[in-house]
């Protein structure tokens, strides 16, 4: 790629984001709304051919002006799917920072997300179809990543695409995301932890909401539930993703770092051995997080199987950043060795 090419790109991607942002704002003033609310807003718009939305006189004729302006200075069909994934992580960012969105409700850094494609693909082969969920899709992004990593690849297939999401504001967020991307994803809008109507999922990946589940646990429901008192909502979504996955299926999890050093995490990994294997524990870089105490880790674990077997060495490790180019690359022949010598 040269340089004109890549400075248009991101002329791109930042004239996509500038809309969204400067869209966004004139809706929040105009409707009184959060900021999340007002990107739905006009994502709406955006996928309804810049046609806006009026409630009750609202947004103001300036303001519909102001819209109409910004709608027609983008086109969506003109820009790639990278320029529109890069302009929704920044909106992203802007979006924590202007409703001050808990810890649950953040998006998965783009990083993170492409450090999880590469391990998936180093797991997976992903040359034919495969049925890809997140049982807690949030914002999307870490989905929506992943799939823009494979859809990159040479000669790649189409997968299909489950999220599962019980926050109604969230859930609204990832739809119109979706369609802004041109992304297919089946989206279900409940409780991941209720019976779901789901096809049987190849591959798992999540970044699970850590906390206790609010509601009491009904005994003999599920074998994570703490005794006594609420229950780890991170634990139990891996043992209801566990449910759902396929024989030999493989599941992805960004966890906090510290969950491995707690003493009920012994409660998780027995019921995990009873159903799969824990095959992996990649420790996200030092340089990403602020302090140790936020730091976390990819959980990488193996429903049983005809096609499955425990690794006779777990992996654990450190990943380099993924600027550092050349230790990363290192890192994942280390991790490629280390597969074909437990013949997983």
């Amino acid at each position: 790629m040269d340089e004109r090419t890549s400075y248009l790109e991101t002329t791109h991607a930042e004239k996509f984001y500038t809309v969204l942002l400067e869209s966004a704002m004139l809706i929040r003033k105009d409707l009184d709304s959060t900021f999340l609310e007002a990107l739905i807003e006009s994502g709406e718009n955006i996928l309804d051919n810049g046609k806006i939305n009026i409630e009750n006189g609202l947004p103001t004729h300036s303001t519909q002006v102001k819209l109409k302006e910004l709608y027609e200075s983008v086109k969506l069909d003109s820009l790639s799917l990278d320029d529109k994934k890069q302009a929704v992580q920044l909106i992203l960012i802007k979006a924590v920072k202007e409703d001050m969105l808990q810890p649950n409700h953040q998006p998965t850094p783009d990083a993170i997300g492409l450090l999880m494609s590469y391990l998936a693909e180093l797991f997976v082969d992903f040359s034919e179809p495969a049925h890809i969920a997140d049982l807690s899709i949030g914002t999307g992004n870490l989905l929506y990543t992943f799939y823009s990593y494979l859809s990159r690849q040479p000669g790649a297939v189409k997968h299909t695409y489950t999220g599962v999401e019980n926050d109604e504001l969230l859930i609204s967020l990832t739809s119109t995301l979706s369609a802004l991307l041109d992304i297919p994803v089946e989206l279900l809008h409940q409780d991941a932890l209720k019976p779901l109507l789901i096809n049987p999922i190849d591959i798992i990946l999540s970044d699970l909401p850590v906390g206790y589940y609010p509601v009491q646990i009904e005994e003999g429901k599920f074998s994570t539930a703490l005794k006594d008192g609420h229950s780890y909502s991170h634990f139990l979504l891996i043992e209801q993703g566990l449910k759902y996955l396929k024989e030999a299926g493989l599941g992805f999890y960004l966890l906090p770092t510290q969950t491995f050093e707690s003493e009920e995490v012994k409660i998780l990994l027995s019921h995990i051995n009873t159903v799969g294997y824990v095959q992996a524990i990649i420790h996200l870089p030092n340089e990403w997080f602020k302090n140790e105490q936020s730091r976390k880790s990819i959980l990488v674990l193996q429903k049983k199987g005809s096609n499955s077997r425990q690794a006779q060495e777990v992996l654990v490790a450190t990943s380099p950043s993924l600027s550092d180019k050349q230790a990363f690359q290192n890192f994942l022949m280390d991790i490629k060795t280390w597969k074909e010598e437990q013949e997983i």
